[in-house]
């Protein structure tokens, strides 16, 4: 099957996204700097390469689109939800890299005033690349993805991240989910990533995600690949905002997602 989203609406976003996160992965597959660590604080790491690659991705976005606003972790930490804007992760999952673990991605998504609508997610060591464009599907290595079918949550294989930086979470209350979880599904998952755990949904690796505490740049472009699969993604039970404001997901198959919803709605209250 053929990839529309190359020549539709949002094909010269998609074009300077999938290019940049190019160049962004090679940095991850040199490594240069990747040994020199910081804390920004407890667990939560940053390397040269992080940094290094996203000015690599600004530069490439600025010189494509001028006047576009770039909002990226390591260079700005603003929230911004209006106009015409990219969402940069240039090293999701930074943990996983200094310890040699493969789940690294790059994570870039443009936005406009509907939302995401260009997204790549680049996994440089698991050689996959990921991309979506609103209403032209999600792919993975140029081949058409979807969700699975599976609407038994005792069937299914979910994924998760912990809120192990201050002020995202109760930890412990946390973990009470994820028992829950885990005794209601066939098991549960945590990649380090949240980008690629959104992306795992897309590809139909798993029924579904949820986390709360997120960044922006961390769920943009996996939101437009869950929903382009065939996906449904929300915010937790009580939110009056979307995920991308508030930074808490839920993300599905949309067939198992009310019982997902169900399911963090036991727990929110302690969270």
């Amino acid at each position: 099957m053929g990839d529309p989203s190359a020549a539709g609406p949002f094909a010269a976003e998609l074009e300077t996204a999938l290019a940049a996160a190019a160049e962004a992965a090679a940095l991850i597959l040199a490594r240069g700097g990747a040994d020199q660590v910081r804390e920004k604080g407890r667990a939560d790491l940053v390397t040269a390469v992080d940094e290094a690659a996203e000015r690599a991705i600004a530069a490439r976005i600025r010189q494509r689109f001028p006047h576009d606003t770039v909002v990226g972790e390591e260079l700005s930490d603003a929230r911004v939800h209006t106009g015409r804007r990219w969402y940069v992760d240039p090293v999701d999952g930074t943990t996983n890299l200094v310890h040699g673990h493969p789940f690294v991605c790059v994570s870039i998504a443009f936005a406009d005033h509907e939302g995401p609508a260009a997204a790549v997610v680049h996994a440089p060591l698991l050689r996959e690349v990921y991309h979506a464009v609103r209403g032209g599907g999600a792919y993975l290595d140029g081949e058409r993805m979807r969700v699975t079918d599976i609407a038994d949550p005792a069937r299914s294989l979910l994924a998760t991240g912990f809120p192990f930086k201050s002020g995202k979470g109760n930890l412990d209350a946390y973990m009470l989910l994820v028992a829950d979880a885990v005794r209601g599904t066939h098991d549960v998952r945590r990649a380090g990533s949240a980008a690629l755990d959104l992306a795992f949904v897309a590809a139909g690796r798993v029924e579904g995600f949820f986390e709360i505490g997120l960044a922006p740049w961390d769920v943009a472009a996996g939101m437009l690949l869950v929903l382009e699969a065939g996906g449904r993604v929300t915010g937790w039970p009580g939110d009056r905002d979307p995920p991308l404001h508030t930074g808490n997901v839920l993300a599905s198959n949309a067939r198992i997602h009310d019982w997902l919803h169900a399911l963090a709605a036991k727990h929110v209250a302690r969270l």
